[in-house]
């Protein structure tokens, strides 16, 4: 309850609203807890000047020994570091080039990209991939892409595109895709360069067992860095994607403090305690369990779900029977965030009747304060105190009102 009670002091204080996280790694949110370490290395780098390029170069060794990639280097944000890779396969290492975009009339500048991977995970995937001055060539269908498509999309294409991007998250990850190995045996078939997107991935060296050529990922999110991107990959694309800086890269520079933290938080990362870690999150997991169990909420159903993605993460997914509960998912999760403790809850999949539960982010004992709120809100909606019938559409809509209110 301290705990609890320092951070309504500084909500207080700043006149923010409190917030809970067992949404995950969200950036409207403020992405993550930054860690101690993380915090240390931006104090101590703080007071000095330091050569920028050098201190690249001391980044590149260091997480490149960490990912097991040929090199590295930290921008201002995963989004960030899509573009000025995409740009980086246009211009190569051409000065001239670089000046000049995003305008890239009679380069080569289409970038294939299957059609469930133009995601948005807070802006579109395609507009971080058309802020370079590329073009998009998507493949598949709405709802999946064979090999068949991918090849043959690839074949009457060859001569234009300049690489291909497979994109690696929790908002792709309902689209039947052709598979992350299959897509780079095809694209390096015919000579096609590969971008990964796994900003939201935390097993970032396994994707260089599958010999990519440029990955991203964020420093924030699972590593508690301050807000920063890291891109790793083979040198030559990693030398042209830094030369983006004398460009477009200009906008998307990192400070001293954001390279120096994702330093730290890489090299602090493969040092943590996964049977640690594996255990505070079944440990939540099974107070949230017992306590619904108990709660035997009418038309409220729950199990642990595994990361569609990879992630070493379980997850509480909540299912809502509408017709018997007599109130909406859309209801609940709503309801939940306009608390006076604000909880944000993993909602991505909501029109499907269900959201989730995210342990990573959860302070001690918060886990009690989210069950205590939950059921608090539940008898709210169940005796009509407070709108129990929001629609998706209507969430939605919400969703985009509640993102500008602070315009008011």
């Amino acid at each position: 309850m301290f705990l609890y009670c320092t951070m309504k002091d500084f909500y207080k204080k700043n006149k923010l609203t409190p917030i809970i996280n067992v949404s995950g790694f969200m950036t409207k949110i403020g992405a993550s807890l930054t860690n101690k370490k993380s915090i240390n290395a931006a104090n101590n780098i703080f007071p000095y000047f330091v050569n920028i390029d050098e201190l690249q170069t001391i980044a590149s060794k260091r997480i490149a020994k960490c990912l097991n990639s040929e090199s590295a280097l930290i921008t201002a944000s995963a989004a960030a570091a899509l573009t000025e890779s995409v740009a980086a396969m246009i211009a190569g290492n051409d000065i001239h080039k670089i000046f000049n975009l995003p305008d890239t009339k009679g380069l080569k500048n289409k970038v294939l990209i299957q059609k469930g991977h133009l995601t948005n995970y807070g802006a579109e995937v395609g507009q971080a991939i058309k802020l370079s001055g590329a073009k998009i060539i998507s493949c598949g269908l709405k709802k999946s892409c064979s090999e068949n498509l991918l090849e043959n999309t690839i074949k009457k294409n060859k001569q234009k595109i300049v690489c291909a991007m497979y994109v690696v998250s929790h908002h792709c990850s309902d689209y039947d895709a052709v598979n992350i190995k299959k897509f780079i045996q095809l694209c390096k078939k015919y000579k096609i360069p590969i971008i990964i997107d796994a900003a939201s991935e935390e097993y970032m060296e396994d994707f260089f067992k599958l010999k990519p050529d440029v990955c991203i990922f964020s420093a924030h999110k699972f590593m508690g860095s301050l807000t920063a991107g890291i891109v790793a990959g083979k040198k030559r694309y990693i030398k042209n994607i830094y030369l983006q800086n004398l460009g477009i890269g200009r906008g998307f520079k990192v400070g001293k403090e954001g390279i120096y933290s994702a330093i730290i938080a890489v090299e602090n990362w493969y040092k943590r305690n996964w049977g640690d870690e594996l255990n505070k999150q079944n440990k939540i997991l099974n107070y949230w369990i017992k306590f619904l169990a108990k709660k035997n909420y009418r038309g409220l159903n729950f199990e642990v779900v595994a990361d569609p993605t990879g992630n070493k993460i379980n997850r509480l997914r909540i299912h809502i029977n509408s017709h018997k509960a007599h109130f909406t998912p859309q209801s609940l999760a709503y309801a939940l965030e306009k608390n006076s403790i604000s909880i944000f809850v993993r909602d991505d999949l909501i029109h499907l009747n269900h959201f989730e539960l995210d342990t990573c982010n959860l302070k001690y004992n918060q886990e009690k304060l989210v069950m205590r709120e939950f059921d608090k809100v539940i008898k709210k909606l169940i005796s009509r105190k407070i709108p129990n019938n929001i629609s998706q559409s209507r969430y939605n809509k919400l969703n985009i009102t509640r993102w500008l209110d602070w315009l008011r």
